[in-house]
C-alpha cells in the first residue's frame, strides 16, 4: 500500500510517500479501514519535528495521521458494530498500529462510528481529533450548559471553529476571537459576538465568562482568572504546560475546586456519534480550507505550521 512515512525527526522533507507492507489482519476489537481521506492536525507536525518526543516518543519508521474516513475492509474478533463495506470515520492510534496517512489503517472499534449521511469522506476526516477536542473541552471539562456565556480563543482554527458550532448547539452565548480577516467567518459560524485579537482583549472584561476555552493554548489561567465568572467560571486549555499542571495538582490536593482544566482528547465512539448527529442535523459542519492529494503532504504540513489555517486541511488518500 502507499503511505507517508517518516524515518526520523525533522522538517516536512522527512515525509516520504512510498510503498510499505499492508497492516496485518485486525485483532480483537479492531477494524481494518480503507482510508479515503485524513487530515493534518498540529500534533502531526509536532511529532514529526520531535517537539513532543518527551510525551509522545516516535518509533521509526512511523506513519502519522490520527483522523480517518473510509470503508471497512475487514473486522477482527468481537467486533459487532460494523460489517465489511460500511463507511466509517474516527481516530487512529498511530503509535500502535500506524496512522491514517496510508491507504489502509487499523482502528479500534470503539474509536469509530458510522459516516454521517450529510458529509463526504473529506468532511468527515476533518472531524475526529478537532471535533472531539472541542466537544470534550466544552461539555465535559467546561461543564457548559444552555444560557451560559462562553469565550473561545482561536475561533477560526481547526478546533475553535467546531467549538463555536458545538457551543451554539449546547445553547450557550458565544464570543470568539480571531484576526481581523476572520471576523465575518466567526459570525457565519454562529458566534454572537466576535473579538479581533489584534485590537481587543477577550480577558479585559471582569466577571464575564462562565467558560473560557483556549483552543490554541496561548492564555494562561493567570491571564484569564479575572475575567471568569465569580460563581465558578472555568478556564479550559489545550496547553499542557508543566507549571500549569503542577499548580492545578496542588489545588486538588488542597481540596480547592480546579477552575483551570486541561483537555486531552479521548477517542470515544459515542462522542463521534454526537458529532455525526450534529452534522446530520445541520448544526455543525467543518470548514475545509484546502484538500491535498497524498503526494502533496509536505505542502499540507508546511501550511499547517504557519498557524494561519481557517478551519482544517484535509488529505485525500484515494
Amino acid at each position: 500500500m502507499r503511505a507517508v512515512v517518516i524515518d526520523g525527526y525533522g522538517g516536512s522533507n522527512r515525509l516520504d510517500v512510498r510503498e510499505v507492507p499492508d497492516p496485518g489482519p485486525p485483532g480483537t476489537g479492531q477494524v481494518l479501514v480503507r482510508v479515503r481521506a485524513t487530515s493534518v492536525n498540529p500534533v502531526d507536525w509536532k511529532i514529526r519535528r520531535g517537539s513532543l518526543r518527551l510525551v509522545l516518543p516516535a518509533r521509526f519508521p512511523l506513519i502519522l495521521g490520527f483522523d480517518a474516513a473510509g470503508e471497512v475492509v475487514d473486522i477482527g474478533p468481537e467486533v459487532t458494530r460494523f460489517q465489511v463495506g460500511d463507511p466509517v470515520f474516527g481516530a487512529i492510534d498511530t503509535r500502535r498500529t500506524g496512522g491514517a496517512y496510508a491507504e489502509l489503517a487499523l482502528a479500534r472499534e470503539d474509536a469509530l462510528t458510522s459516516l454521517p449521511a450529510s458529509l463526504s469522506f473529506e468532511e468527515a476526516a476533518a472531524l475526529p481529533v478537532a471535533g472531539l477536542t472541542a466537544l470534550q473541552a466544552l461539555r465535559d471539562k467546561g461543564e457548559l450548559v444552555a444560557g451560559e456565556r462562553v469565550a473561545i480563543n482561536g475561533g477560526s482554527g481547526g478546533v475553535g471553529h467546531l467549538a463555536i458550532q458545538i457551543a451554539r448547539a449546547l445553547g450557550a452565548d458565544v464570543t470568539a476571537t480571531a484576526s481581523h480577516r476572520n471576523q465575518q467567518f466567526l459570525r457565519d459560524l454562529g458566534a454572537h459576538q466576535t473579538v479581533d485579537y489584534e485590537e481587543e482583549d477577550v480577558t479585559a472584561e471582569d466577571d464575564a465568562w462562565d467558560v473560557l476555552f483556549d483552543a490554541i493554548g496561548t492564555l494562561s489561567y493567570r491571564d484569564v482568572e479575572p475575567s471568569l465568572a465569580r460563581g465558578g467560571g472555568i478556564h479550559v486549555t489545550t496547553s499542557a504546560a508543566f507549571l500549569w499542571a503542577v499548580i492545578t495538582a496542588v489545588q486538588g490536593l488542597l481540596g480547592q475546586k480546579k477552575r483551570s482544566r486541561l483537555v486531552m482528547v479521548r477517542y470515544k465512539a459515542e462522542d463521534l456519534a454526537v458529532l455525526a448527529r450534529l452534522a446530520d442535523q445541520g448544526r455543525m459542519r467543518p470548514e475545509i480550507q484546502e484538500v491535498f492529494p497524498l503526494e502533496k503532504i509536505r505542502q499540507a504540513h508546511d501550511l499547517s505550521e504557519t498557524g494561519r489555517v481557517r478551519g482544517k486541511l484535509v488529505v485525500r488518500v484515494e
